[in-house]
């Protein structure tokens, strides 16, 4: 008579169950995006707010690698399907093509760049990974100031969607750095 409880059956080894980890990380990223995101603080001179979403975005990247990336575009993916995960509780096909959606689809692209060379980078130094996140906002900027000027013009844009934020962006950028040393990232 076998009991389920002897060791006569096989036992599942712990590769089987990578899959369910990654998918657990990513959605556990993703909700702390959506979580983080409505965190967001409107500045009555501009369309674009104050958001703690981006750095989020950025620390899940260096940190999970392309998880942080998948987390990224499942984030991307609910508040495109409607739930308001996006900064004011915004949330729609619509938000991406309202001023801010070049920062949306900027967090997507600087989310791949900055998970491909953490992965990648073999030596991972504080400045290394300061830097890179570092590029990684910027490339958000690329894509959001451009398409913030469709709605306000070229000069507005600049003065409304990046100058009132790149001071802030940097203290952001160096608490989720410092984040990353609390989580252990840095060995």
């Amino acid at each position: 008579m076998h009991s389920i409880y002897t060791s006569d059956l096989p036992m599942q080894s712990t590769k089987d169950y990578t899959w369910l980890k990654n998918l657990l990380v990513v959605l556990g990223a993703s909700a702390l995006l959506c979580l983080t995101a409505l965190i967001s603080i409107p500045l009555p001179f501009t369309p674009v707010p104050i958001v703690f979403s981006l750095q989020m975005i950025l620390f899940f990247s260096v940190w999970l690698g392309r998880r942080g990336f998948l987390a990224t575009l499942s984030y991307l993916g609910v508040g495109a399907m409607g739930l308001p995960v996006f900064a004011g509780g915004a949330g729609s096909v619509a938000a991406f093509m309202g001023p801010t959606g070049g920062y949306l689809v900027g967090f997507a692209l600087a989310s791949l760049l900055v998970a491909y060379f953490s992965e990648r980078m073999e030596k991972k130094s504080h400045a290394k990974i300061f830097g890179l996140m570092l590029l990684g906002n910027g490339l958000v900027y690329l894509f959001g100031v451009p398409h913030l000027a469709l709605f306000v013009g070229w000069d507005r844009a600049i003065a409304l969607g990046l100058i009132p934020f790149v001071g802030g962006g940097v203290v952001k950028l160096m608490l989720a750095h410092q984040a990353l040393r609390k989580v252990g990232f840095f060995k």
